[in-house]
């Protein structure tokens, strides 16, 4: 293909510059060869829809070239057309584009950002920012207030599905604009980028070595308190003999302290039941069809214990009423008499007082018993 006054030497051989093979004018001479008698003739654009581009799309579609339709061939030349411009314009600017986009591709991606909330980084100990890519500008092009959109977002970013890269192959006339001014303006910018990112290093780094600190200190104190409690058990385990002893002491004066406890609520109990009953408590054990009992009723120390209860309870004016235990207690201690067989075992044993009941048999029996095998 060549333009008028540019003319390559097979369309003057073909005799028809500025000519199309039809006798119409053309701007642009293509050259075709005709495969049936070798010759090359030069036609305009018409003739190479007609022809050629037809021709082209019957032999990859694999269909008669009747069938071609307009709509095809458009599309068809829309394609080629595309392309052509698209290897043209890497051609003439891809080199300069690649070194302006190579350049300032991170300071784009640190640079034309939201900031977002606040965060606290463990990892630099910083109170930091959430950056998220700007998708589009705001602003003005050119004035202070201009917020530029992305230019690796628009260009070839992997998670826009509308990348120029991927879409129109070239990029648009905006994001070579913003690519110039970023171009223009990166120097100064990429500076203060790698100063940050510096200052990020350094923190990230020194927090590194605060971490080894941290834990150095967590491990001498781990030490220091497992020295301290070894420490200790080895002291405790020297004043065992000491501690037990005095342990022991104080065991043996609680014990005594109890039983001098108990031996004086015994004589309490003792003293009350040895005592002249009152007319209230000969009157209540009458209501109630029992003896009038006294200490002579009791050999145990529970048997105490109740019988002082009882009393006391039996001797108030206004006496409480007995429940159904305390009179099955009271009739089992002073009513119920012993079998023949407990009183000749209690004979056996050597016991020659009075059996009243068959409760202070079992009693007495159990307690002489126990006596023997001391």
């Amino acid at each position: 293909m060549g333009r008028y006054g540019e003319i390559p030497d097979w369309v003057s051989q073909t005799n028809h510059t500025g000519k199309c093979l039809c006798g119409h004018n053309v701007v642009y001479h293509f050259e075709i060869v005709n495969t049936e008698n070798g010759l090359t003739e030069c036609v305009g654009s018409d003739h190479i829809n007609s022809y050629l581009i037809m021709r082209q799309i019957a032999e990859e579609l694999k269909v008669d070239l009747e069938t071609i339709t307009d709509a095809q061939v458009a599309e068809w030349i829309k394609v080629r057309v595309g392309s052509m411009k698209e290897e043209a314009w890497w051609a003439e600017n891809g080199d300069n584009f690649r070194m302006m986009f190579d350049k300032i591709k991170e300071l784009d991606l640190w640079e034309n950002v939201y900031l977002g909330e606040r965060y606290y980084s463990s990892k630099h100990r910083l109170y930091l920012n959430v950056k998220t890519l700007r998708k589009k500008a705001s602003g003005r092009f050119g004035t202070n207030n201009y917020k530029m959109g992305s230019i690796v977002w628009r260009w070839n970013h992997p998670d826009n599905p509308k990348a120029q890269i991927n879409t129109t192959g070239i990029p648009s006339d905006r994001l070579m604009q913003d690519l110039a001014l970023l171009f223009i303006l990166s120097d100064g910018k990429i500076q203060k980028m790698n100063e940050e990112r510096a200052k990020l290093r350094d923190a990230e780094a020194a927090t590194v070595v605060w971490a080894e600190e941290q834990r150095i200190e967590r491990e001498r104190l781990k030490a220091e308190r497992a020295e301290k409690q070894r420490i200790a058990d080895e002291k405790w385990e020297a004043d065992r003999p000491a501690r037990e002893a005095r342990q022991a002491i104080q065991r043996r004066k609680q014990e005594e302290e109890r039983r001098l406890m108990k031996e004086r609520q015994r004589q309490r109990w003792i003293s009350y039941l040895t005592v002249e009953p009152t007319e209230q408590f000969i009157n209540n054990c009458q209501l109630y069809n029992i003896p009038v009992f006294d200490i002579n009723f009791a050999v145990t120390d529970w048997e105490l214990e109740f019988l002082y209860g009882m009393k006391s309870q039996m001797s108030e004016k206004r006496m409480r009423q007995i429940t159904g235990n305390q009179a099955r207690s009271l009739r089992a201690l002073m009513i119920d008499s012993p079998t023949d067989k407990q009183v000749k075992y209690l004979r056996d044993l050597g016991y020659q007082g009075e059996i009243p009941t068959k409760l202070f048999a079992t009693r007495k029996i159990t307690e002489m018993k126990e006596n023997d095998e001391k």
